[in-house]
């Protein structure tokens, strides 16, 4: 008998899924590289709900974010993003705008988005925005915008 229950929970176990790692706060991590479910977060909601048409439209895919930099200062947003497909799965950059970049290896950061969003009757709307850019194309957007120079830091 007790030989059964270890062979049961063994086989439990080996179909379990994976127990998700978390940070010492008690807050899920995903796999370097994977999209995960994020938190509900309703001003990040509304900026990647902005941003995600904008970058449809400009790789000729639908899109999902995963958020890695998010920082709001008044009416001013900025976004580090990486696109998924809607079912989080990696972007088949051969079958966009960015195929010959991705080719050639230069796509930085599999297609990191980087955006710069204003907040405007209640609703956020892109300013600018670059997809895998390999320089930093966000270099003059506070100049150029009018947002404030720390909203746009990377690190």
């Amino acid at each position: 008998m007790r030989a059964l229950v270890i062979a049961f929970a063994a086989l439990a176990a080996a179909c379990s899924p994976p127990a998700q790692k978390q940070d010492t706060s008690g807050t899920p991590v995903s796999e370097p590289g994977a999209p995960s479910a994020e938190a509900p977060n309703p001003e990040r909601d509304a900026m990647t709900a902005a941003l995600a048409p904008r970058v449809e439209a400009e790789i000729g895919r639908p899109v999902s974010f995963t958020v890695t930099t998010m920082r709001v200062e008044g009416d001013w947003g900025w976004l580090v993003a990486q696109p998924w497909t809607p079912d989080g799965a990696q972007i088949d950059w051969s079958q966009t705008r960015y195929a010959e970049r991705a080719a050639e290896g230069v796509l930085d950061g599999g297609g990191t988005t980087y955006a710069l969003l204003r907040r405007q009757g209640g609703q956020w709307r892109v300013v600018e925005f670059a997809v895998g850019p390999t320089d930093v194309a966000w270099g003059d957007w506070a100049q150029r915008h009018g947002a404030p120079a720390s909203l746009l830091q990377t690190n």
